[in-house]
C-alpha cells in the first residue's frame, strides 16, 4: 500500500522496539510515509534500534530527540524535521506515562503534575508546534494515544492517568472542531491492554495489589475482554494509521475505542 506516499509521519514515543509507537511507525512506513520517531534524549539508543529494523524494510525513517513536555526541544526537532523532508503532515501523539496509584489519597503534586505534563501538556505542545506546518501544506491528520481509561473510570487504574486520558480526549475532539476549516483532522485512539512493556508493568501491579501471581493477573485482566486477550500492538496501530490515512478522510473528532469488546468502566 503507498497511500501515504509523499507524506511525512512524526510519531512521538517511538523508543522500544516492543511499543505501540514502533508498531505505529512500521504501518505508516508500509503505506508508503517517511517516518520521524521521536523520544528522549537518553532514550536515543532504542529509537536507533526501532530505525534500524524498520530500514531493513526499506522504509524511509530516521529519528529526532525531543522531550515532549520542553518547548524549545519540541521547536528544535520540528525545525530539523522541516529542514529534512520540507513539511510534516501526520502527528501521532503516542507519548504518554501513567504514574500514580489507584488509591486517591496517595497521589501527590509530583504525580499529577508528571502525567498532566506528558499526556496533556506534551500532546498539546506537539499540536501547537506541528499545525502551522501542516496548514500550509493544505492540511494534515493528527491521532492523539488516549486510553479506555480515558472514556470510564476503571479498578486499578492510577488516578492522574485517568484524568489526563480524560482530559486528552477532550482537547483532540475541541481541537477538531476548530481545525476542520484549515483540513487538519484530529482524532483519538482509546485503547485497551496492550501487550507491552507497561501491560507486564500492570500485571505486577495487579499481582502485587491483589496477592496473586502474575499470571493469575494477567487472567483477572482477560477475563475482562470479551476476545480474551490483550491487543498485539500491531492491532492497534492498524486502527491508528487507518485514522491517519485518506481513508479516513471524513472522518475527525472520534474517539475510537481499540479494546476487543472490553467495557470502558464507569
Amino acid at each position: 500500500m503507498t497511500e501515504l506516499e509523499g507524506k511525512v509521519a512524526v510519531v512521538t514515543g517511538a523508543t522500544s522496539m516492543r511499543g505501540l509507537g514502533k508498531a505505529v511507525a512500521e504501518r505508516l512506513v508500509k503505506r508508503g510515509a517517511t517516518v520521524v520517531v521521536t523520544g528522549l534524549e537518553s532514550e536515543m539508543a532504542g529509537a536507533g534500534d526501532v530505525v534500524a529494523a524498520l530500514q531493513d524494510q526499506g522504509g524511509v525513517i530516521s529519528a529526532v530527540a525531543a522531550d515532549v513536555t520542553n518547548p524549545e526541544q519540541i521547536d528544535a526537532a520540528i525545525a530539523e524535521i522541516k529542514s529534512r523532508h520540507g513539511g510534516i503532515d501526520i502527528l501521532i501523539n503516542n507519548a504518554g506515562v501513567g504514574f500514580g496509584s489507584p488509591v486517591f489519597a496517595e497521589n501527590d503534586a509530583k504525580a499529577w503534575d508528571l502525567n498532566y505534563a506528558v499526556n496533556v501538556k506534551g500532546a498539546m505542545a506537539m499540536c501547537r508546534a506541528v499545525l502551522p506546518v501542516m496548514e500550509t501544506r493544505g492540511g494534515g491528520a493528527i491521532v492523539n494515544v488516549a486510553s479506555l481509561a480515558g472514556l470510564g473510570a476503571m479498578a486499578g487504574m492510577p488516578y492522574p492517568y485517568t484524568a489526563t486520558k480524560f482530559a486528552l480526549i477532550g482537547v483532540t475532539k475541541q481541537l477538531a472542531l476548530e481545525c476542520a476549516a484549515n483540513g487538519v483532522r484530529v482524532n483519538v485512539v482509546a485503547p485497551g491492554a496492550i501487550a507491552t512493556d507497561m501491560l507486564a508493568q500492570a500485571y505486577e501491579a495487579i499481582a502485587e495489589a491483589e496477592g496473586v501471581t502474575v499470571e493469575e493477573a494477567a487472567d483477572l485482566e482477560n477475563a475482562t475482554i470479551p476476545l480474551g486477550r490483550p491487543a498485539e500492538p500491531d492491532e492497534v496501530a492498524e486502527a491508528i494509521a487507518w485514522l491517519a490515512s485518506p481513508a479516513a478522510a471524513y472522518v475527525t473528532g472520534v474517539a475510537l475505542p481499540v479494546a476487543g469488546g472490553m467495557a470502558a468502566g464507569l
